[in-house]
């Protein structure tokens, strides 16, 4: 689906690295649809590659597919003879002289055919694949299985990589580059976050009504059955997962709030939760200073938030047709308020990285302790320098901004810190007279600030 390829400049950096020292051994992971193949194939481009995917299917099968494109990519009609991994790669070795590529794409669907093929993957690279000119990449979407069956130390490919990582989706500044509405583009990203294929479908529209209507709200569209093929890759008992993800999606966000929220015992709900965090779907966030047992639950996954505030609780309408956009319309507020938090960090680590803020912070979090919290807080230990900052998915006026200060500026005192230097900030999408406030010694940034960074962020 990817046609447009998109920055990934440090990832290339990388393989480039290995290529130049081999043999290499190179493990990608990360979740589907997050571009791994788009990066191998760019990076094959001009060198001497062999290049193949495994798709779902039997032993007998993926061996079959194997062995042929192997016959034809050397012209070899050997290869149709070999009905084991091992003998196979061992064959394969024997026929490398010149410096070559080879990628495993979706290693993880023939690991699902054969459980021993990490152990003669290991076998063939010891003794016959790492004595030749060649760069061995193999990657896979089902993130547990990599982790449990390619990355761990008990997987008998443990130590045998030299380079290895979890591709991650792109930054809300590299995500601008296929879209030419900042306005949109901006929602687009808050809404389904950095996965390349998404975004692609989001280019596709002008404004998130006909993008949540055609592709959300309605059963042909792209992300009404996401999440299932997401999560049924990697988890069973979908029922439960599905009702935590839910409850977390409407503000459940301690573990006994999410227990009562679906009927379940709290302390049962640990070891699924664990998963869903290991996996990156879920993320446990405690306060940037305080009680670390004063942890919450959030939802990671920006596509997965939309889904489950948007579509999950209107499933019946939708499959009977008597949805309307205005139905979800509190439901997508929330999420774009949500986000914007998120966003907002983004965009003020950023700022960090270029030096144009009165500290060079360390860290960047939430803070809260019983009913009082505060949206960002940056830290500076170095400097004895703190940045606290509230962020508003709305227009402000002047007097409300002046509210948000003056209650921030309360806040703050709460948080300790004594003898540090404090400064005080708002993000929002407008704020009226924020000149005369900056001037007052404010740091106050709008979406016109997102804007200029962005766009000398894609021209450059």
């Amino acid at each position: 689906m990817i046609s447009h390829f998109v920055n990934r400049k440090r990832e290339l950096e990388r393989l480039e690295r290995e290529w130049k020292s081999v043999p290499s051994f190179v493990v990608i992971y990360g979740r589907r649809r997050i571009g791994k193949t788009r990066l191998l194939v760019e990076f094959s481009k001009n060198k001497n590659t062999f290049f193949h995917t495994f798709f779902e299917g039997t032993k007998e099968s993926h061996i079959k597919a194997l062995r042929k494109e192997l016959a034809e990519f050397f012209g070899d009609e050997i290869f149709l003879s070999l009905n084991d991994y091992y003998t196979i790669f061992r064959y394969l070795a024997g026929k490398i002289d010149a410096k070559t590529l080879i990628v495993l794409d979706e290693f993880t669907y023939a690991l699902k055919g054969d459980k021993e093929l990490a152990s003669k993957l290991q076998r063939a690279w010891d003794h016959h694949l790492s004595k030749k000119p060649v760069m061995l990449v193999i990657s896979g979407s089902l993130i547990g299985m990599m982790r449990d069956e390619v990355l761990s130390y008990s997987s008998p490919l443990y130590g045998r990589r030299t380079a290895g990582f979890m591709l991650r989706p792109l930054s809300l500044f590299d995500s601008f580059e296929l879209f030419e509405s900042f306005e949109y583009g901006i929602r687009a990203y808050m809404l389904l976050g950095g996965v390349p294929s998404y975004l692609i479908v989001a280019s596709k529209y002008k404004n998130i009504e006909e993008l949540l209507k055609w592709e959300f709200l309605t059963p042909e569209g792209f992300f009404y059955d996401e999440p299932y093929i997401l999560l049924s890759q990697e988890l069973r008992e979908l029922k439960l997962y599905f009702s935590i993800l839910s409850a977390i999606a409407v503000g459940k966000k301690r573990i006994s709030e999410i227990g009562n929220h679906i009927g379940v015992e709290a302390r049962r709900l640990y070891p699924y939760l664990e998963n869903l965090i290991r996996l990156g779907f879920v993320k446990r966030e405690t306060p940037i200073i305080g009680k670390k047992s004063k942890g919450i639950y959030k939802l990671n996954d920006p596509m997965l938030l939309t889904w489950f505030s948007t579509v999950y609780p209107h499933k019946t309408e939708i499959e009977t047709g008597i949805i309307d956009i205005e139905n979800v319309r509190n439901e997508l507020n929330k999420v774009m308020a949500l986000r914007f938090e998120e966003v907002s960090r983004e965009f003020l680590i950023e700022l960090n990285r270029l030096g144009r803020l009165p500290l060079r912070f360390e860290k960047i979090g939430r803070w809260w302790r019983k009913d009082e919290e505060i949206d960002l807080v940056a830290l500076s230990e170095r400097e004895k320098k703190a940045l606290f900052v509230e962020v508003k998915w709305k227009d402000l006026k002047e007097r409300e901004a002046r509210g948000v200060l003056k209650a921030l500026e309360r806040k703050s005192e709460l948080v300790g810190l004594e003898n540090w230097e404090r400064f005080y900030g708002i993000v929002a999408k407008s704020i009226e007279k924020k000149e005369k406030l900056m001037v007052e010694g404010f740091l106050l940034w709008d979406l016109a600030d997102f804007e200029r960074l962005i766009s000398s962020k894609v021209e450059s």
